[in-house]
């Protein structure tokens, strides 16, 4: 080979440090096993209730890791203000054969409301059948003097958020739980210097770092990682509710960019949130980050409730695109919360606890199987990243001005994601910013047994169209083949 010439190794050099001039590796953390305990941790799966899934007959483990390192502390704004230590907690769970794993890890913080995995409850059985990893990890604070996380309009409407849900938050929540096991838990929280909005920002300013240097942990293979053994070729986002703005942010600040893996390769390889209208807890209003990651998809998938927001507020959504990769989906038939959506120790308010029991129009909550819906996406997701298939494209939701239309024989609305219990529709779904019900909680009108028969005559006629439904969403996507043989129509032979 020819030796390079001065003048060649200049140019090389420059070449290089061009190419690392916005790319950078985050500090690396440090996973330390948590000791073991009398109970099983927050949000484990191994106990009943929303997040339970029997591990043992997918031959999964359950593992919990303080993570620990040092991270910056960045605004709302993007400014980065100070780096300081944290102590986290990450909860594993993982095929115990590492021939079982299909190489993607999906991670999610979890809810700060009862520490829920919102992502783990809607794609638990997808993750579990197919050989996913899933790292569910806190982001969370002690409690302030002043919480964010309940500042409204009047006094008494933060007493009243304070008074149901002051219990479920923060870190002292974890220790109430469980002293022993999350008493080191801590990271940085200044409400002076760091605000959303107009207010002091209810997020911790370590998320961002905090994210990416789970990833980083997860994809860097060595005895360190709590994956090891495990042949990780690439980590997706799928975050929920709340937490969903902390990733909306990531991307919009450019940290996809700016964070990378030693061979500057991304840390994430597909971003998925949902059930969050982006600047409805204070900040901006947008919809598509600003700085959108390049060659990996933005998948956001909104409830009946989030879009109903949107269409009141008069805020479009943008197109589908294929370059760059970003989906939205409008998925009708969707609560913003559903029963089986609750963290530990998370209650609601039903519709009898203030007043509106006798509204026929709060009386109903809707709980149907959404989780169907969301695992296809997921796995939509995953297609568009390992084989290059293009995610569905998926009709907005009919506008009327600022309503949202909707279609005079069912009542339901007109456009968006419909999943078969809205192509064959027993109820009107309706969303609390219409209906007044004041729940968090949407409710839906079940049709009487007068209009169920003029629709459909009799149940076993209900039920055919019902699995003709199912048959239309797996061609569109929006159903997997595996999950439509436990999906059932959702009124009953009793209703008729």
């Amino acid at each position: 080979m020819e030796r390079l010439t001065p003048i060649g190794i200049s140019v090389v050099l420059s070449l290089l440090v061009a190419s690392n001039t916005f790319a950078e590796v985050p500090r690396m953390p440090t996973a330390i096993a948590v000791p073991p305990s009398d109970k099983a941790p927050l949000s484990s799966a191994t106990r009943p209730g929303t997040e339970y899934s029997d591990l043992n007959h997918y031959g999964y483990v359950e593992q919990e890791y303080y993570l620990q390192g040092v991270a910056p502390a960045i605004t709302a704004a993007g400014k980065t203000l100070l780096e300081a230590p944290y102590t986290t907690r990450i909860l594993v769970r993982k095929p115990a054969d590492p021939a079982r794993f299909n190489g993607t890890v999906v991670i999610e913080p979890f809810s700060w409301f009862g520490e829920r995995g919102a992502g783990w409850i809607l794609t638990r059985d997808y993750l579990l059948r197919r050989g996913y990893a899933y790292v569910g990890y806190t982001l969370n604070v002690n409690k302030p003097a002043v919480d964010p996380k309940f500042i409204s309009e009047t006094p008494a409407a933060e007493a009243e958020q304070i008074a149901q849900y002051g219990r479920i938050v923060n870190f002292e929540f974890m220790r109430r739980f469980d002293f022993a096991r999350y008493a080191p838990l801590g990271t940085y929280y200044d409400p002076a210097h760091f605000t959303r909005g107009e207010a002091p920002d209810p997020f911790a300013p370590q998320s961002q770092g905090i994210g990416a240097q789970l990833a980083l942990l997860l994809k860097t293979k060595g005895t360190q990682s709590p994956l090891a053994g495990l042949d990780v070729q690439r980590v997706y986002v799928n975050s929920w509710a709340v937490t969903a703005q902390v990733w909306m942010d990531y991307l919009d600040q450019g940290r996809h960019q700016q964070w990378r893996m030693p061979d500057e390769t991304p840390l994430i390889d597909a971003y998925m949130t949902g059930r969050m209208a982006y600047g409805e807890v204070g900040g901006d209003v947008i919809r598509v980050p600003r700085q959108m990651p390049e060659g990996v998809p933005f998948v956001t998938v909104f409830s009946q409730s989030e879009l109903m927001h949107d269409v009141i507020e008069g805020i479009p959504l943008p197109p589908d695109t294929d370059t760059p990769q970003l989906r939205y989906y409008e998925v009708t038939g969707m609560p913003h919360l559903r029963l089986a959506d609750l963290g530990t120790e998370h209650t609601e308010r039903l519709a009898a606890d203030i007043g509106k029991g006798d509204d026929p129009r709060c009386r109903t909550l809707y709980d149907e199987p959404v989780e169907r819906v969301v695992s296809a996406l997921l796995d939509g997701m995953d297609q568009w990243v390992r084989d290059g298939k293009p995610m569905p494209n998926a009709p907005r939701v009919v506008r009327d001005g600022k309503a949202a239309a909707r279609a005079p024989a069912t009542g339901n609305l007109q456009g968006g994601v419909r999943p078969p219990w809205i192509q064959v529709p027993s109820a009107t779904y309706l969303t609390d910013q219409e209906t007044g019900c004041g729940l968090i909680y949407d409710t839906k009108v079940p049709y009487s047994k007068e209009v169920l028969g003029q629709r459909y005559g009799n149940f076993n006629r209900y039920a055919q169209k019902f699995e003709d439904a199912k048959a239309v969403s797996i061609k569109e996507g929006y159903l997997l083949p595996e999950d439509a043989a436990g999906l059932h129509p959702i009124a009953t032979p009793q209703d008729f």
